[in-house]
């Protein structure tokens, strides 16, 4: 049975999402981002660099969202995906790599904001800075959306979950309006997407609805 390793609300919240929308069977190990067993010589032989996602299938380990999401649809999902040829195939393969665009500067929002705790060891300016960048990354989108639900003109695919969860997260960061907003409330209503939310007792990675720039 295929294995995902996953911590609440990160990346790896991408997969998991996927994974209910196909109602596929697996097995989820969920890890403490603040525990030290990401760090540890047991997970390092599953991902050396101690980072979610990590998925064992097919006999192969995977290591990045995108890569297992392109392989999930690929393999087992062709309705969440774009064949080669396919019209919408080159649309498909752009959204599920912008998501990363967009994912880098949600990290480094995060670890600003979340992983140092010492306000003294933040620099406002770099937090600025990104949280200007990705309001701007997230343009694309919504012009896109503007005019249809989903990044595909033919409908909800498989890189809706890689953006959508960028989308969704976003907004600790940036406020989302108009049509960003409805898209984020599109993805977040989906069944599937709430099966993918933590559980009763599992730690919440962001304890806030929103994290305000710090003031200069």
């Amino acid at each position: 049975m295929p294995i995902l390793w996953h911590v609440p609300l990160s990346r790896s919240m991408r997969v998991l999402w996927l994974l209910n929308e196909m109602d596929m069977r697996f097995e989820l190990r969920v890890l403490d981002i603040t525990s030290k067993d990401m760090r540890g010589a047991d997970y390092a032989a599953i991902h050396p660099g101690g980072r979610v996602p990590a998925m064992r299938i097919d006999g192969h380990t995977l290591h990045e969202s995108g890569a297992i999401i392109e392989y999930l649809c690929e393999t087992r999902a062709p309705d969440l995906w774009r064949a080669p040829g396919s019209p919408g195939r080159i649309g498909w393969l752009d959204w599920l790599h912008f998501a990363e665009s967009i994912g880098q500067h949600i990290a480094s929002l995060t670890q600003s904001h979340l992983m140092l705790r010492d306000p003294a060891t933040r620099s406002p300016t770099v937090m600025r800075l990104e949280t200007a960048r990705l309001a701007r990354m997230l343009r694309l989108i919504e012009g896109t959306v503007a005019g249809q639900d989903w990044l595909m003109e033919d409908g909800f695919s498989g890189v809706d979950c890689a953006v959508g969860w960028s989308v969704w997260t976003a907004g600790r960061f940036v406020r989302l309006e108009g049509s960003l907003a409805d898209y984020a409330s599109r993805c977040a209503a989906r069944p599937a997407f709430q099966a993918a939310l933590p559980a009763k007792g599992e730690p919440w990675l962001y304890a806030q609805e929103f994290y305000e720039l710090p003031d200069v």
